[in-house]
């Protein structure tokens, strides 16, 4: 018998060695090289909670990709399919990787303090969440869906918005809407509740803007029972869309979708009650952009997207500048100094999910779909520039003043090349110009609030160039305000003349009342006087039309009581033009109830 020699005899221990299964780790690699608690789960509670899922492994337990990802899937609920298809991506990205070691300290640092995304799914093994911010009981889609206008009027509606309508505040990208929408109509009980808010605020909107013998609405006369007031029937489709947002707790779920319905509502309600009325819900909106990270340059899962997150952010900016130039008790700064990335200023149909298609040359006159959402955006840097300076101690800087008067005629150069023809308005592009005379009223807003510390002669740093400004714009917002109301050519844009442009008009009566109490014994102001009696006719008409006309009518109607005794002038005090001033001042506009009219400087002239 062949002896084994004392190597060979040791071979099979060396060999039961070496098939020893080596330890199983307890604790995931990004735990146990940071010494945290492990739940040994896939991912585990801490990695989730640090953002670290991606590098969470088992050391030789992780045996590669595929197995990796296929355990993750099992484990999990299932979720939307779009959603299952990022996750696919950064799973594949992460595994890709040579190392499994945990980022930089920094960087997870940043996961730590980045505010956390409100899952609408149900997450695994975690309890619903208790804040519960819905308003009124409970209403079932298939009730809110039964208040839709019939589909061949719904639709009219749409088609009628995003052919006039959706230019002047172009925060919904068209073909998307078009796709959803489509989608809709195949199951319209699966729909979002967020987009459904969008759709009825489309409809509310839109329904401002036409006459109840519009041949669109015929098959909607055909219900008896529904009212023939369009104001009262808008209202109730902007109720909807309240209704759906809260049915979905958009206070505390939200998606873009809902972020698109509370802009397009807030907007609305600037143009038809006042800024005033929609400062509350745009707070709202601001919160909720913030946390759907739309001020950063964060990359979406396409280009359409990304693109929504910034017109949606570009849109909270633009209504941000109405109460700004409205109002003098906010600060904007702090929204100006987010360094957002804007929307691409291009047409719909050149923004596809993979790549964007940049138009050939960048020339102020090139009329896109987003044209004026650049201008507006441009001009809400400009305006909280100037209402920052004037707010401060430097405002009677005469060095800045003109800086800042250069920069808004700079903008006003813009706009003629991109909407006039050779200066004058062009008859082809009703959109165009109606775009240009919105874009006026901001930059004659700016004007004033520049020029006005200068515009008086009894003032020791009196400009005469400042009081012949403020005298132009003032006009200048008046007839803005006479052609949205009655240009034939306009109409379907009169809707506007409800809010915010006649609170502009007012913004510019003052001024030049201000101015004409100022002017030479021996000035001629008929003309003058004629633009504001004029505007006193329009505002009696549209007193009742909403809450912000029923407000300046009454404020104007007192400042033509200074011009009505204006002649014969020396039996006017001296100081009538400072008291009037002093006056003007320290009211509120926007609330004549809380005016004491019977002050002395409301009857110094009885």
């Amino acid at each position: 018998m062949e002896q084994l020699s004392p190597s060979s005899s040791s071979s099979p221990n060396r060999s039961q060695a070496q098939k020893r299964r080596p330890r199983k780790p307890l604790n995931c690699d990004p735990c146990r090289h940071s010494k945290l608690k492990c739940d040994r789960g896939l991912p585990c509670a801490t990695c989730l909670k640090r953002g670290w899922q991606d590098s969470c492994a088992y050391g030789s337990n992780f045996t590669g990709p595929q197995k990796r990802r296929r355990t993750r899937l099992e484990v999990a609920e299932p979720v939307p399919q779009q959603q299952i298809q990022v996750q696919s991506v950064e799973v594949t990205e992460t595994v890709s990787s040579p190392s499994s070691t945990p980022e930089p300290i920094q960087q997870r640092w940043d996961h730590i303090l980045r505010r956390p995304s409100v899952e609408r799914s149900v997450i695994p093994d975690s309890p619903n969440p208790t804040v519960t911010l819905s308003f009124g009981p409970c209403v079932p889609i298939t009730e809110l869906l039964a208040l839709l206008p019939p589909t061949s009027v719904t639709e009219y509606l749409v088609c009628r918005y995003f052919g006039t309508l959706s230019s002047l505040f172009h925060i919904l990208h068209g073909p998307t809407f078009q796709t959803q929408y489509l989608d809709f109509l195949g199951a319209p009980e699966k729909t979002s509740l967020s987009w459904l808010a969008v759709l009825f605020a489309i409809i509310s909107l839109t329904l401002k803007t036409i006459e109840p013998t519009d041949a669109g609405l015929v098959v909607l006369w055909q219900d008896t029972t529904i009212p023939r007031d369009l104001s009262v029937l808008s209202q109730k489709y902007r109720n909807a869309a309240m209704t759906a947002l809260s049915q979905d707790q958009f206070l505390v779920r939200h998606d873009l979708s809902t972020l698109e319905a509370l802009l397009i509502l807030v907007h609305m309600i600037s143009h038809n009650e006042g800024p005033e009325y929609g400062w509350a819900l745009l707070g709202s909106a601001l919160n909720i952009a913030i946390a759907l990270r739309c001020h950063t340059d964060i990359e979406g899962p396409n280009y359409i997207e990304q693109e929504r997150r910034r017109r949606c952010w570009a849109g909270i900016l633009i209504i941000h500048t109405y109460q700004a130039l409205c109002f003098r008790d906010i600060d904007l700064t702090f929204l100006l100094n987010m360094k957002a990335t804007m929307p691409a200023w291009v047409n719909d149909k050149d923004i596809q999910e993979h790549s964007i298609k940049q138009s050939p040359k960048d020339s102020p006159c090139e009329f896109t779909d987003t044209s004026l959402l650049k201008f507006q955006v441009r001009l809400f840097q400009l305006s909280t520039q100037i209402c920052s300076h004037i707010s401060g101690d430097d405002k009677l800087n005469m060095t800045i003043l003109h800086q800042y008067d250069t920069a808004v005629a700079k903008e006003q150069l813009q706009w003629d090349a991109a909407y006039l023809v050779n200066g004058r308005r062009s008859i082809l592009n009703t959109a165009g110009y109606a775009h240009w005379c919105m874009l006026q009223t901001y930059a004659h807003q700016l004007y004033l609030l520049l020029h006005r510390p200068f515009h008086s002669s009894k003032a020791s740093h009196f400009r005469a160039e400042s009081r012949d400004k403020c005298i132009k714009s003032g006009l200048a917002l008046l007839d803005v305000h006479h052609q949205f109301y009655e240009l034939p050519r306009l109409k379907c844009y009169r809707w506007l003349v409800k809010g915010a442009i006649s609170c502009n008009a007012l913004h510019g009566a003052v001024a030049l009342t201000s101015c004409m109490l100022d002017m030479p014994d021996t000035s001629d102001l008929t003309e003058h006087i004629s633009a504001v009696d004029a505007a006193i006719t329009r505002m009696e008409a549209l007193k009742m039309k909403s809450p912000a006309c029923s407000s300046v009518y009454r404020v104007i109607r007192c400042l033509r009581s200074y011009l009505s005794k204006r002649d014969p002038a020396p039996t006017l005090p001296e100081d009538v033009e400072l008291r009037f001033e002093d006056w003007a001042t320290n009211v509120d506009w926007f609330r004549p109830d809380g005016i004491d009219w019977t002050d002395d400087a409301t009857t110094m002239m009885t």
